[in-house]
């Protein structure tokens, strides 16, 4: 798991620790509130939950990051994601996750600035992707609001509510500050 910890302006992401789980594993549950964050739309187990932990941790090319309102000690959210582990130009926000009680801060805008400026500065990656549900227009907008373009989408790739969901691929080019067009660009 990557585990380099991030500061600015009173904001931590840091790695997640086993301490950190309980809480995760609340906001993986709440289906209703956080199904389009993590692409659940069934409750885990606290064991799956252990898992997916794991699983970060034992890869080199993976990063589960909590977010910290450092004051106060209080975890506002996590991202997960990993380097793409071949192509080491690119990394991938699978999940972005913000308590609803702090959603429409900046909190999210905060964290995707930190780890662009993380990820091109200290990792020399080019492109950044974050996959969105289709339906999910607040996160579309979101992610166009930090200068990501779509660049593809994925058809029926994941089901929510019993039924099929495209994925919008969104990218942004690191090295210029917005979307240029990229090798996965297919329309």
């Amino acid at each position: 798991m990557i585990k380099h910890c991030l500061e600015r302006d009173g904001l931590l992401i840091a790695p997640v620790t086993r301490e950190d789980l309980f809480q995760i594993w609340l906001w993986y549950s709440d289906v209703e509130r956080y199904k389009l964050a993590t692409g659940l739309d069934r409750p885990i187990t606290f064991a799956e939950m252990r898992d997916k932990y794991i699983e970060a941790r034992c890869s080199r090319w993976e990063f589960f990051f909590k977010v910290v309102e450092k004051q106060r000690g209080i975890m506002l959210g996590v991202v997960k994601g990993r380097v793409h582990y071949l192509l080491k130009d690119e990394a991938w926000i699978s999940s972005i996750l913000i308590d609803e009680a702090y959603q429409g801060a900046g909190i999210g805008q905060m964290v995707v600035s930190m780890l662009e400026e993380y990820f091109r500065d200290v990792w020399l990656i080019r492109w950044l992707y974050a996959g969105v549900v289709a339906s999910n227009t607040a996160g579309l907008q979101f992610w166009r609001s930090m200068g990501f373009s779509e660049v593809r989408k994925t058809r029926y790739q994941i089901m929510l509510d019993d039924k099929p969901e495209d994925i919008i691929i969104m990218a942004k080019n690191l090295e210029y500050g917005s979307c240029l067009p990229c090798a996965c660009a297919d329309f």
